[in-house]
């Protein structure tokens, strides 16, 4: 009797080391297997050159000049892959409007989408320095001006490949925008507005513009209505005017982009320095 119980009794403890084993070892298992799936993966690293961010750009940038105002910029530049660039743009400075042109100019991308250029403005008697960060696969640069005394930041986006000539009309803003805008003029230094614009084509180059927007100037909020014209042109770049209810004349400057998805504006009239994007609504 005594051995029939000590068989059993052995019989039983081989069985709860052997459970309890296997239970250890299947949470080894699984710790093991949770490790190995919560390995981080590892992100691949962006490689650009000049290829990646050659075209021509639409850009608008905005900011201003330590010790003298506002500066803003609307235009667009051409990078081409051997390395060269042009620049054509309208240009504020402290409320004064003029169109430059950038010439001799030079840039370089680094592996990592990193990138600077170089080039002389004679009509701003400036040799302007500027780095970038390429992104979007280099549909888009982010652009900063690096020259001293300077704080000035954009974006460009590309709206034709390296080598091709933009080509736009009139008839690729007819439609519906949203827009917003903000900057400064005479006697109103805080200035912000939010609206909507009709645009519509009478050919390839001139139509009419129509809207609604409610402005706020130094925080006092004012409706508006406005009715005007614009001409636009095949590299994309544009102008107009327009008369509002308030009383008030308007001329404006304007670069196209992702087919005319957006629209950057700025203001072209002596004092004003007046920037922002309009989208369209469909």
């Amino acid at each position: 009797m005594k051995r029939i119980l000590i068989t059993a009794l052995s019989l039983c403890l081989t069985i709860t080391v052997f459970v309890f084993a296997g239970h250890h070892f299947s949470n080894r298992n699984t710790v093991q297997a949770r490790t190995s799936v919560a390995a981080p993966v590892q992100a691949q690293r962006p490689h650009c050159s000049n290829s990646t961010a050659s075209g021509t750009y639409g850009y608008r940038m905005n900011g201003s000049i330590v010790g003298v105002g506002p500066f803003l910029v609307n235009g667009f530049f051409v990078h081409n892959a051997d390395g060269t660039s042009a620049v054509k743009a309208w240009v504020t400075i402290n409320g004064q409007s003029f169109l430059t042109t950038g010439v001799n100019g030079t840039f370089k991308t680094n592996a990592d989408c990193t990138g600077s250029g170089t080039f002389f403005g004679p009509e701003l008697g400036l040799q302007v320095s500027y780095d970038f960060i390429v992104t979007d696969g280099g549909n888009q640069l982010e652009i900063l001006n690096s020259n001293q005394g300077i704080a000035l930041q954009g974006v460009g986006r590309r709206i034709a490949a390296a080598g091709q000539r933009p080509n736009c009309d009139n008839r690729m803003i007819e439609g519906h925008y949203g827009y917003r805008l903000e900057g400064s003029f005479p006697g109103v230094p805080n200035f912000a507005s939010a609206g909507y614009a009709i645009f519509t084509a009478y050919d390839r180059e001139n139509g009419k513009i129509s809207g609604f927007d409610t402005n706020s100037f130094n925080g006092q909020i004012a409706p508006r209505s406005l009715q005007g014209t614009f001409k636009m042109n095949s590299d994309c770049t544009g102008s107009g005017r327009y008369g509002d209810s308030l009383g008030n004349t308007i001329d404006y400057v304007f670069m196209v982009v992702d087919q005319g998805k957006h629209i950057y504006m700025q203001s072209n009239y002596p004092g004003g320095n007046v920037a922002g994007v309009a989208t369209r609504s469909e």
